[in-house]
């Protein structure tokens, strides 16, 4: 079961990305993509609570976690990310995500209070080495270079935000043993709370886009990028804990950038190449068990 939630996230948001570009591009402000997608996942999360006979009602010491749950990883890191496409390749945001193995080790070794392992500190300095390869070169003067590097700064932005509420998962499950669907329900919920206040905030009129494009990048982003891929993960974090269900950053950053190739004119060269696998090798160093790492 394990396997099979690591291939399907894998797989679901290897073409997210590309998806989230299609929706950037019309008519729709992106912050109201994301409230329709997470308002709908949430309907079909409860549905599926009903159905299963899983626990529909939160309890109180649970509260906490999903308000940090639903801003961080169903609104904040999702805005950005939309955001983050109007500057750079969405292959290229994915890449960078990648990195989102180390920073949820960080992060949860601060709340554990526990020291951070070599392998991570050694895994983070290969990690930004390789990003540099990768993005560096794409840098020109002018225009361009300041929407590169706003894009790089609001994906890492989104990344670090994302891990957060990965180990935030991890954390509530270990002390409340919030059902899966039941998880993926509130977070959603709340999410959509705070994406309807930052719309209603900026005057957005609640506008939606019925060409086939748009429609075809909602469904496949509520159904399989959100609803199945969410299940996988969470699933994962409860099975094997927010770093390690964030092992999948190994094969859907190269999908992606094989997607982004093809349909938005990114172009691969030797440094692209370079930096592309020296971030693997600093997301596959965390394989190494703790004793050959020490």
């Amino acid at each position: 079961m394990i396997l099979l939630s690591f291939l399907g996230m894998s797989l679901a948001w290897s073409f997210s990305w590309f998806a989230m570009k299609l929706q950037v591009d019309s008519l729709v402000p992106p912050e109201l993509s994301v409230f329709y997608r997470f308002a709908v996942t949430s309907v079909l999360m409860f549905a599926l609570c009903f159905f299963t006979k899983q626990r529909m009602l939160l309890r109180f010491g649970e509260l906490k976690f999903f308000l940090f749950i639903g801003l961080t990883s169903f609104c904040l890191n999702f805005i950005i990310g939309y955001f983050a496409v109007h500057y750079i390749p969405s292959g290229v945001i994915a890449t960078v995500f990648s990195l989102s193995i180390i920073t949820s080790e960080v992060i949860a070794s601060f709340v554990d209070r526990r020291e951070i392992e070599k392998k991570v500190i050694v895994g983070s300095i290969i990690g930004v080495i390789g990003l540099a390869f990768f993005i560096l070169p794409t840098i020109h003067f002018g225009e361009n270079a300041i929407k590169t590097l706003i894009g790089l700064v609001m994906s890492l932005i989104m990344m670090t935000i994302y891990s957060a509420g990965s180990v935030a998962v991890g954390k509530n499950r270990q002390i409340n043993s919030t059902p899966l669907y039941t998880s993926i329900a509130y977070g959603a919920a709340f999410g959509s709370v705070y994406l309807l206040l930052f719309n209603l905030a900026r005057g957005n009129e609640f506008v939606f886009d019925y060409s086939a494009k748009y429609l075809g990048s909602f469904f496949y982003l509520v159904i399989v990028a959100s609803v199945m891929a969410f299940i996988c993960l969470f699933y994962m974090i409860q099975k094997v804990g927010s770093t390690r269900a964030n092992y999948t950053a190994l094969v859907y950053p190269v999908i992606a950038l094989i997607t982004s190739s093809y349909l938005e004119g990114f172009s691969f060269n030797a440094f692209s190449v370079a930096g592309l696998t020296l971030i693997l090798t600093a997301i596959a160093i965390e394989f190494i068990p703790k004793k050959k790492s020490r």
